[in-house]
């Protein structure tokens, strides 16, 4: 059987999107260059405060459009395509991105103009001083990129495009960087103050939030509309709480690693199913149907905030001691849960699948720990301080 024409149509949009924006990245993040002994000139407290708070309007749009997009494939059964592709939902999604991209042009402008002054000629100069600011504009601008590639795949293979399929998976990591950018920024406007605003930590949980959203948004929700046939029928049953458990956990040790405030852990899965809840509620008055709330992990980001206090512990110790409290907290509540209350629209769950959960969970637990550790320490630019402070623990225990 000869290959569809729309198949190597969807193939080519989406290398030459992809493609773009990569070759774009390395040139302007790792691409050689020659020093300049100019002082390269890098975004106020207040210009960063203000691209980030803009970009947050966008990341909103997109979100919303996202399950509002979800809600109504599930409900009517259209995928649209080729000329329908941009219904409402769909403009929604692609106007956050058009927001986002902006503000990241805008901020390029405002960063541009300082250094131009001061002989600093090389863009690739402003962008590796304001990293985040470069981040947003390719991460905004293969959403925008995307548009073409999504339509001819959506028109080629309808509601059988699983969620996990490259040209959605990718959209999802540009939707994710969006305020994963916007959260940088905010941290970035923070540097060298002595008195950091309570309400740029709140700020950050709340972009960490909608991050969150679009993970789960790409991970979960076709278990989660109950359309656990075909491809995802065929993936191991354990994955669906394992996917919950491993992208919450990263969430809340990511955040805590940002803020370092106690309960940290607690106040952003508050934040997280505050927001579910209310998108539930605009799908269902949108659609009239709502995606089934995720497994909720409060009583794991509970332990975890309780254990993370402890001053007796570092290095390892701290690292599997956190871990297990998340994983007992996460399924205690998860594994009932899928027993007794949602079994019915989810293939069946075994004494083994269970035991895997458990196991799994715990296992990429740590794994995920350790990366969002150390993601949290660059993300701040203080990875050496933070070793220090390890030593300093190690030393005290």
């Amino acid at each position: 059987m000869s290959t569809p024409p729309l198949f190597w149509e969807a193939i080519s949009f989406s290398v030459i999107a992809v493609g773009s924006v990569l070759v774009v990245a390395w040139w302007l993040y790792l691409s050689p260059m020659k020093p300049t002994t100019k002082t390269v000139q890098t975004a106020s407290p207040r210009l960063a405060r203000t691209l980030a708070l803009l970009v947050g309007v966008g990341t909103f749009l997109l979100t919303v459009g996202s399950y509002w997009d979800a809600s109504e494939h599930v409900v009517t059964g259209i995928v649209p395509g080729g000329e329908d592709f941009l219904w409402p939902p769909h403009l929604m999604m692609y106007g956050g991105f058009l927001v986002s991209f902006i503000v990241a042009i805008a901020g390029l402008v405002a960063l541009a103009r300082p250094n131009l002054r001061a002989g600093v000629r090389d863009p690739r100069h402003w962008v590796r001083h304001n990293p985040y600011v470069g981040a947003l504009a390719l991460a905004a601008g293969y959403g925008l990129f995307s548009i073409p590639g999504d339509a001819v795949w959506h028109e080629l293979y309808g509601l059988d495009l699983t969620a996990w399929s490259p040209p959605h998976v990718l959209i999802a990591m540009a939707a994710i960087s969006t305020p994963m950018c916007a959260a940088g920024l905010l941290i970035q406007s923070q540097k060298g103050s002595a008195n950091p605003a309570r309400w740029i930590g709140f700020i950050t949980l709340i972009y960490l939030t909608l991050a969150m959203s679009e993970a789960f948004l790409i991970g979960v929700l076709e278990w989660e509309f109950g359309r656990a046939g075909g491809l995802v029928a065929a993936r191991p049953v354990w994955l669906y709480p394992l996917i919950i458990g491993a992208v919450g956990y990263m969430a809340i040790v990511f955040a805590r690693g940002l803020t370092r405030t106690p309960w940290t852990a607690t106040t952003l899965a508050l934040l997280y199913f505050g927001w579910r809840v209310g998108m539930a509620s605009f799908t269902m008055g949108m659609s009239g149907t709502a995606p089934r709330l995720t497994l909720v992990f409060v009583l794991g980001a509970v332990l975890y905030d309780l254990v993370a206090q402890r001053k007796d512990l570092s290095g390892l110790r701290r690292v599997v001691a956190e871990t297990a409290a998340y994983t007992i907290g996460y399924v205690l509540v998860a594994l009932p849960t899928l027993e007794f209350v949602i079994k019915s629209s989810l293939p069946r769950f075994t004494l083994s699948d269970h035991i895997m959960t458990v196991l799994m969970t715990f296992a990429v637990g740590v794994v995920v720990h350790l990366f969002a550790e150390r993601a949290a320490a660059w993300f701040r630019g203080d990875s050496t301080q933070e070793k220090k402070l390890d030593a300093m623990r190690v030393a005290a225990a």
